[in-house]
């Protein structure tokens, strides 16, 4: 990740700094410093694209799963339906024998409920997986958030404390000097 070489390297500049003596301070290089918050900064954006990237991405495959779904019930009614007209055509052709018919309906009606179940099935299972994805999105960004504030927030604290040291330390040299 981007944010962690960036991060890393914020780090490595604060360990680097050179030590004031007596104060327990450090003296940061304000380039140094200034380009890696830059990097940072333009890094956070890249990461919260990439995070809204994926967001849609589930999306697109949460649609194409509905989109697919739909498409198998429709060949299934249609299915339902052929095989109900092919039976109604065969007990016609069989003379309308009643106990033929009734079987022959009682077939379709099995196929339809069979279809309509399969597609409340369909639905639920897309319907779950779309929530499933959309929690686990919702909770990939936000750790990707809390990751971030949390070592900004420590790096921010770190360039306080050294700036506040620096300051410190100038205001201790102009006094004494």
């Amino acid at each position: 990740m981007e944010l962690d070489k960036i991060l890393d390297e914020m780090e490595s500049i604060v360990m680097e700094a050179s030590h004031v003596p007596v104060v327990d301070k450090i003296m940061l290089d304000e380039g140094e410093i200034n380009m890696a918050m830059d990097k940072l900064r333009a890094a956070v954006p890249l990461e919260v694209k990439r995070a809204h990237d994926l967001l849609e991405e589930q999306k697109n495959i949460i649609a194409n799963s509905r989109t697919e779904a739909d498409h198998i019930v429709e060949q299934a009614k249609a299915e339902a339906e052929r095989i109900v007209e092919m039976a109604k055509a065969e007990a016609d052709r069989l003379a309308r024998n009643e106990e033929i018919v009734k079987m022959a309906e009682e077939k379709a009606n099995g196929i339809i409920e069979n279809t309509q179940q399969y597609d409340r099935d369909m639905r639920a299972a897309a319907d779950a997986y779309a929530e499933k994805l959309h929690k686990e999105s919702m909770q990939y960004a936000s750790d990707v958030f809390s990751y971030l504030e949390e070592n900004l927030n420590k790096t921010l604290q770190a360039v306080k404390e050294n700036g506040d040291a620096l300051r410190s330390s100038e205001d201790n040299s102009h006094d004494n000097g």
